[in-house]
């Protein structure tokens, strides 16, 4: 007799309250499984529906799913998985060990849901038999969603204008359970084999290679797939579409038709990563557990990419490559490095798992820690070992220093519901935990680290970790007997929040006090302050100027001052080499003075890139905090007069914002002078055009000229035009790297022939990227503002676009901002009918407050409110926020600035011809009186 339970839903989703746990006399919801019966394998078929004629079932599919499972203690009477927004039609337990084959065939109330913690419940009329392989069996029903979660739909337009619609699926977080019944955890691994029914006109991928396709009637084939090694369900993937595959029998590209030949530099990555992560673990891919790896494009997709074990599915703009539009460096530096970081994951995450959310940052730092450095293996072009310390530390730094950071390592009791899972997927996980990584592996030494890692891999192949297992490994190959409490290390820097800035005072007898103090950005923001940690100590004098010896000379423990004797002399000590490890450090006034003289000389005294930008990141920092004032920080970047390399100048227009978007336009006067001074020299050096540029010269001219042309300097603007010229009369375009900044420059200060021109273009191209550059450059005018914006509001230009064409008008201009304030704000009901609603509008006016530097302008923001903010709604609260915001900002200026305005204002007073030559002169002296 079959069990029609959909009759029944009432009875499964209210027959069972969820699990409570009592924690401390309070009722606590239970999210997790028991381990007292494990799968072992899943057979899942599934049926979607995905064609207009497919009529009302358009957009379902149904399933069937045989789950293999063992009972690991005798009196079990219940089985309890997952299952989410699906459709449970039938149900039955059959014992394998059994000739009769059916145990039980589950009635509905024997069936309880809880939808809170997405449990099914199954109650035994019979307890399991130990050591008896059972087979749990599902019939049921789903949506083909229309978000980027669990099986998911998707439209696009192909090369000849038709619509198609394709099935994908995205089971990382907790999503697996919304396409089949399953233990959705992942200490659950399991094998899974599949068999898909599809339209005839579509093709399945899954994360193994497929085995046989054959008719299944209704114009449609039924497509088996073999079984993948045991893993966890969020790997479980599968794409149904029209797409076509190319490359060879181990390693394919499944894309669109019209992105076929547009994959190839994305091949040749994937390919080699592959064969340089099997070299560098031992591990050949195809000794984890699958012989084939595909890389599938998505026109939409919820990240970049996603590492289903045999199946990675990434954004097509990830993969495809178009020529002219998105083939400059840039673009293939995102290629490459997304590339190198998903197919890190078949061994960080695939074959060695995390035992639970908790610890999540054991698959993603490892692949964001390779993404740079074996990315670096393979094209070093780029630099990527260099841009480690500004793209990811200095990144990682702000978000670390706050009152709603987390530890990489979470305790599990903590980590249970969606939410808090969901918790876990912070950029912590990924750049603190890689920057943790690169820590550890530059103090035991790169090739013990290798060696640890190849260990840990080799012992939890198929398995499940928590960080202890990969510390046992790091422990073992430390190099001799750690002088330091290496568990304590290892805790400070993976249980606990934050990180902390080494505070460094050298007396003339040439004895350093070293001290430390937690880092945060808000010492009043509710955060732990006392917290401390195990600083490793690196450092490099002018005497024993080594910066590549990275392993530790000692180490400061928690809440100890300690004093270090240097017996060789010297003039300048640089602290954290190659910032290598994770803290800031702050030098006393006297070391800082000297650091600059070092800076000032030839070569930067031999000081590395990565250490120029960590001196310049620190200190905007430390002024951030009103730990020092803005005044040393712009008297210390006087050296930039003589810096051409990117990531100091990275570092610097980094934080430059903080304080430029805070000056009025009075104020901004020598501020101008003083970039102009001290920029001179890469702006000559780097120019519009050139060759024989490495790849960091390339980046680093976009932002010099941006912000050269964007504050007038150099006649940058003329320039601009001049070379935009040029490359119009060639019929011509600038490489996708430079384009946009050549453009912006061109149009800011350009007649009306350069914003007409970027208009035209913009309505004939059929790329969006390029169509998103183009509008973005138009909204750079000075001039033509009011015409661009009467654009948007006519409709001439689809709301898409709207918010990326205001924005430059402002933010690129400071001298617009208050007639583009006024400009929307007197059309206000026209622009909300263009955004799409009151939220929208509110947004785009606090971002234009948040470039308010004086009362007028906050008057004209109160001003405004009294007068049209009943229009919003609830939406009133964003424009209440900018004005605490605008309050907040003239406040600070007020505080922060004046020191500063009045040395830039002293210093532009001096009429010499080279600053930096009077520079050098009055240190030299200084240096000689010390």
């Amino acid at each position: 007799m079959s069990l029609a339970i959909s009759s029944l839903l009432l009875l499964i989703a209210f027959g069972a309250i969820c699990s409570i746990t009592a924690n401390n006399g309070t009722s606590v919801l239970s999210y997790r499984l028991g381990t007292d019966v494990l799968p072992d394998a899943y057979d899942i078929w599934l049926k979607p529906y995905l064609l207009p004629t497919d009529g009302a079932r358009r957009f379902t599919f149904d399933g069937e799913v045989n789950i293999k499972l063992h009972p690991t203690q005798s009196g079990t009477r219940e089985i309890i998985l997952h299952k989410n927004l699906i459709n449970i039609t039938h149900a039955w337990l059959y014992n394998n060990n059994n000739t009769s084959r059916t145990t039980q065939l589950i009635r509905s109330d024997e069936l309880a849901f809880d939808e809170i913690t997405n449990k099914l419940t199954i109650r035994l009329r019979e307890e399991l038999i130990l050591n008896n392989n059972y087979t749990l069996h599902f019939k049921y029903s789903g949506k083909i969603r229309d978000g980027l979660q669990g099986f998911f739909r998707l439209n696009y337009t192909d090369s000849a204008g038709n619509e198609k619609w394709i099935g994908v699926t995205q089971s990382q977080r907790i999503d697996a359970r919304t396409i089949f019944p399953c233990f959705d955890e992942p200490a659950f691994k399991a094998t899974f084999t599949l068999q898909i029914s599809r339209p005839t006109q579509y093709n399945t991928v899954f994360n193994t290679e497929l085995l046989d396709s054959t008719p299944d009637g209704d114009e449609r084939f039924l497509d088996r797939f073999a079984a993948t090694p045991p893993m966890s369900t969020y790997l479980v993937a599968f794409i149904v579409s029209e797409f076509v595959k190319h490359g060879s029998d181990d390693l394919k590209f499944i894309t669109r038709t019209e992105y076929e030949n547009k994959t190839e530099f994305a091949y040749q990555v994937a390919e080699r990563s592959i064969k340089a992560y099997g070299e560098y673990t031992q591990q050949p891919y195809k000794e984890l557990g699958l012989r084939i790896m595909q890389k599938a494009g998505s026109p939409k997709f919820p990240h970049n990419g996603m590492e289903n074990w045999g199946l990675v599915i990434y954004s097509d703009n990830v993969l495809v490559i178009e020529p002219g539009y998105t083939d400059g460096w840039s673009n293939k530096e995102y290629t490459l490095t997304i590339v190198v970081h998903e197919t890190a994951h078949m061994w960080f995450g695939n074959s060695v798992t995390f035992a639970w959310w908790s610890y999540f940052w054991l698959n993603e730092a490892f692949a964001r820690y390779y993404q740079y450095f074996m990315a670096h293996k393979l094209h070093p072009e780029y630099h990527l070992d260099q841009q480690f310390v500004v793209n990811q530390v200095h990144m990682i730094f702000g978000i670390d220093a706050v009152n709603s950071t987390q530890p990489l390592t979470s305790p599990e009791a903590q980590i249970q519901s969606p939410i808090e899972i969901g918790y876990k997927f912070s950029s912590l996980a990924y750049a603190k935990g890689a920057s943790i990584l690169r820590m550890i592996a530059n103090l035991m030494g790169v090739d013990n680290f290798d060696m640890a890692i190849r260990a840990y891999l080799k012992e939890f192949h198929l398995k499940n970790t928590v960080p202890a297992d990969l510390f046992k490994h790091l422990k073992h190959y430390w190099p001799s007997t750690p002088r330091f409490d290496l568990d304590q290390f290892l805790y400070d820097w993976t249980e606990q929040v934050g990180f902390p800035v080494l505070f460094v005072n050298i007396n003339a007898d040439r004895t350093m006090q070293l001290t430390q103090r937690r880092f945060l950005l808000d010492r009043n923001d509710g955060s732990n302050d006392s917290l401390s940690y195990t600083i490793p100590i690196t450092y490099a004098t002018d005497a024993e100027p080594d910066f590549n010896n990275l392993t530790a000379r000692f180490f400061l423990p928690k809440s100890i001052r300690l004093f270090v004797y240097i017996e060789k002399p010297f003039k300048w000590v640089i602290f954290n080499l190659q910032q290598s490890n994770y803290y800031r450090v702050f030098y006393d006034n006297t070391t800082l003075f000297q650091i600059q003289i070092a800076l000032l000389t030839p070569q930067h005294s031999g000081i590395p890139p990565t250490n120029r930008a960590q001196l310049i990141d620190d200190l905007f920092n430390f002024a951030r905090v009103a730990m020092l004032d803005y005044e040393t920080v712009f008297r210390f970047l006087e050296y930039l007069a003589n810096e051409t390399e990117y990531l100091p100048w990275y570092a610097m227009f980094s934080s430059l914002p903080r304080v430029s978007q805070r000056l009025t336009l009075q104020q901004q006067k020598p501020f101008v002078t003083y970039l102009n001074d001290i920029m001179a020299q890469v702006y000559e050096h780097l120019g519009f055009t050139g060759s024989n540029f490495t790849v960091l010269d390339i980046y680093n001219r976009n932002k010099v000229i941006s912000w050269a042309c964007k504050y007038h300097l150099f006649d940058c603007g003329r320039k601009a035009q001049q070379v935009f010229d040029a490359f119009q009369k060639s019929g011509n375009k600038p490489t996708p790297d430079f384009r946009e900044t050549l453009y912006c420059s061109a149009t800011r200060d350009g007649n009306f022939t350069y914003y007409q021109t970027l208009n035209n273009w913009f309505y004939n191209e059929k790329m969006l990227s390029e169509k998103q550059k183009l509008f973005r450059a138009m909204g750079c005018t000075l001039r033509f503002y009011k015409y661009h914006y009467d654009n948007i509001l006519r409709g001439n230009i689809s709301s898409e676009y709207a918010v990326m064409g205001i924005t430059p008008m402002y933010a690129e201009n400071p001298e617009n901002v208050d007639v583009v304030f006024t400009m929307v704000t007197d059309t206000i009901e026209r622009l909300a009918e263009r955004l799409d609603g009151w939220s929208n509008v509110a947004t785009v006016i606090s971002d234009i407050a948040n470039y308010f530097t004086t009362q007028e302008q906050k008057k004209l923001l109160d001003n405004f409110i009294v007068k049209k903010g009943s229009l919003f709604g609830s939406s009133i609260s964003k424009l209440h926020d900018a004005v605490s915001t605008v309050e907040m900002n003239l406040k600070w200026a007020q505080e922060r600035l004046p020191k500063l305005l009045s040395y830039l204002e002293s210093r532009n007073a001096v009429a010499i011809n080279s600053l930096t030559t009077v520079l050098l002169i009055c240190l030299s002296l200084v240096h000689g009186l010390l």
